[in-house]
This record gives C-alpha cells, sequence and structure tokens, in this order.
C-alpha cells in the first residue's frame, strides 16, 4: 500500500461567520469528548459526545482580529469552518469540518516581557443528534463536509 497523503497544517482556512482568521490563529483544534451528565450503560458502545474548538493565536487590539471579536461575541453562537488542507472546495480526500461554536469562554491576557502576546481558549461546539452514515455525515455537531 502506497503512503496516505498527508496534510500539513499551512494556508487553512479557518473562518468564524464567514470571516477568515487563519492569520490569527496559530493552532485550531477539535476535540471529542463525552459529554457533561451522561453515562454510559454496559450496552452502550458510545455515550453522548460534546467537542470542544480550541483556539491559539495572536492577541491584536484591532477591533476585526481574532482576539477582540471573541470578546465582542461572547456568550453568542457563531458559525465555523475548517478547512485542513486548505482548499477552497472540499472533496472525499480534503473534507472541510463546519458547525456552531458558543463563545462560551473569554480568551486570557497572559504577558511575557518582551514576547509576543498569545492566547488559547477553548470554546463548546453546539451539540447535535449523531447521525454519521446522513450525506453529509454529522458528528455530534461537526459535520464533515466533503463536496
Amino acid at each position: 500500500m502506497a503512503a496516505s497523503t498527508r496534510i500539513s497544517a499551512k494556508n487553512i482556512i479557518f473562518t468564524i461567520g464567514a470571516t477568515s482568521y487563519a492569520c490569527d490563529a496559530t493552532r485550531v483544534a477539535l476535540e471529542l469528548n463525552d459529554a457533561p451528565g451522561d453515562v454510559r450503560t454496559f450496552c452502550e458502545v458510545s455515550v453522548g459526545k460534546e467537542w470542544k474548538l480550541t483556539l491559539e493565536g495572536i492577541v491584536s487590539g484591532d477591533t476585526t482580529s481574532l482576539y477582540q471579536v471573541l470578546f465582542s461575541s461572547y456568550t453568542t453562537d457563531v458559525a465555523f469552518k475548517i478547512a485542513p488542507a486548505g482548499n477552497a472546495v472540499a472533496t472525499a480526500s480534503l473534507p472541510h469540518y463546519t458547525g456552531t461554536v458558543t463563545i462560551d469562554d473569554l480568551p486570557p491576557l497572559d504577558l511575557n516581557a518582551g514576547e509576543i502576546v498569545k492566547f488559547a481558549v477553548t470554546l463548546t461546539v453546539k451539540n447535535t443528534v449523531n447521525t454519521p452514515t446522513s450525506t453529509p455525515a454529522v458528528f455530534w455537531g461537526v459535520t464533515k463536509v466533503v463536496s
């Protein structure tokens, strides 16, 4: 078997709403964990899940920066899209991931002398019914777009 195509995290597409924030971000991560309060029985393969969207980036005072938009959007729900390979059109081998995230935390301000100021914040993705066999496939609120 030939080696699988590798995705290099450069020139990604990361949007909140219709605005691209890839140039302000240094890390974008979607992580799936057990949903709070759910209980797994012996007969279940998996219980409810919940995605977290972790964003790391540069701190900027510009009103249109990712850092400031997180503050101005606090407590609201916003659509997001991640295209890990930077492709404008999703394909089966280079999918996009979309969903709605609640801006339920504010990024910290952590200053170190002489360093570029960075932040990290983890937000909750709005959960939906898991329908991985639908087209497009939806995994607890994150849609895997392939076309």
